[in-house]
């Protein structure tokens, strides 16, 4: 009997502990929840647009520094244009600026009667100029000086003859012949100051004509360093030998822009697009780099297309939605050894467009046979 109640009680073990498996599975399988994702393939396209490098004067090319392909930094130097003619100009009209500079500055002590003073800025490199105008400056205060000693002897005189009408001592004259004197010496300082005033007025404004050529100046030899606007890639260099001539607005070089983060232009079918909408987390897998490995990009979704596009470029007709995805980086791997990604890379998108459990999946051919049941004649 013993021997009897033994494959039962197996048999009951067996029933129950299926049974709390089944119930325990549907009570997981109600609250395991599992990403509903829309996978869309594209690829990675230029964030901006590509950026065609020219150069305004022209030249001759002096040192090329990238070739196609080299990833570059803002500001980077590209190319070294000869510079030779616009840095002459530049150099030359620099000493003519300081000349008139130290000539203002000389005049402006020399009508004030104040020491010649000059500022630390402008001496370096300056000695020569420097000391031509120090040597001016004491020669006209010189002159000055003696026109005043002139002019106050001539006066003094004139006072001390002027008495001397009345006794008969001095004729009159003397006494005119004098005045003239003391007025011809006051015109000669009042002339030495007219003309100080006039060559200060004209220094000035020569100054300031040429620091306006100078900006420009300046501008031509700064662009004859050719530097990338962005960070990019090279894509194409349209002159690559050292002594070819570059003709004036000729394109150079061209630059895809890679920013910090990428955009992926990615192909939708009708059939998935209801439930996907700007804003929407997705994942970006390059084809290029093993995903168990390398891992991919988070990103959302930036933009969906407003209508479907036809395409029958490989003999058969496709119908597709576009949408667009930012991602949050620019590269796979890590920071210190970063694998960028480059435009015209072939990408993966998995868009996460909602989330559901084990079971509403387990259930759903059920349903779905449910709505179609009974409707066949």
């Amino acid at each position: 009997m013993k021997y009897r109640e033994k494959p039962r009680i197996f048999a009951h073990l067996i029933l129950w502990s299926t049974a709390l498996f089944l119930i325990i599975a549907l009570i997981w399988s109600h609250y395991a929840i599992l990403d509903e994702v829309t996978v869309g393939t594209g690829k990675v396209i230029p964030s901006s647009q590509i950026q065609i490098i020219q150069n305004l004067e022209g030249g001759i090319v002096e040192k090329l520094f990238v070739k196609e392909g080299d990833i570059v930094k803002a500001n980077q130097i590209l190319m070294q244009i000869d510079n030779t003619r616009f840095k002459s100009t530049f150099e030359e009209n620099q000493k003519k600026i300081i000349l008139l500079q130290l000539e203002i500055l000389r005049i402006n002590a020399q009508m004030k009667d104040q020491p010649f003073q000059i500022p630390e800025t402008l001496l370096p490199g300056n000695e020569t100029l420097v000391h031509a105008e120090e040597q001016l400056y004491h020669s006209k205060k010189e002159e000055l000086i003696q026109l005043n000693n002139a002019l106050d002897l001539a006066q003094q005189e004139l006072d001390l003859s002027r008495p001397l009408i009345s006794k008969g001592a001095v004729s009159k004259v003397e006494i005119l012949r004098l005045q003239r004197t003391v007025n011809e010496i006051k015109g000669k300082i009042s002339q030495f100051k007219s003309e100080a005033l006039e060559k200060l007025n004209k220094a000035k404004g020569e100054l300031a004509a040429l620091m306006e050529t100078q900006i420009a100046n300046k501008d031509r030899l700064h662009r004859t360093t050719v530097r990338s606007p962005v960070k990019g890639i090279v894509k194409r260099i349209k002159i690559n030998t050292l002594g070819g001539v570059i003709q004036p607005g000729m394109d150079i070089i061209e630059i895809v822009p890679l920013d910090d983060t990428l955009l992926i232009e990615a192909r939708i079918k009708p059939a998935d697009i209801g439930f996907i909408k700007p804003g929407q987390s997705a994942m970006v897998k390059i084809t290029a780099y093993d995903f168990s490995i390398y891992g991919g990009m988070k990103g959302n979704v930036e933009q969906i297309s407003a209508d479907t596009i036809t395409d029958d470029s490989n003999g058969k007709e496709e119908t597709y939605y576009i949408i667009r995805v930012r991602t949050e980086k620019n590269y796979l791997g890590t920071p210190a050894r970063p694998l960028y990604i480059i435009p015209g890379m072939l990408a993966t998108v998995d868009i996460l467009t909602g989330h559901k459990s084990v079971l509403d999946y387990l259930l759903k051919p059920i349903l779905k046979a449910k709505q179609t049941a009974l409707r066949e004649r």
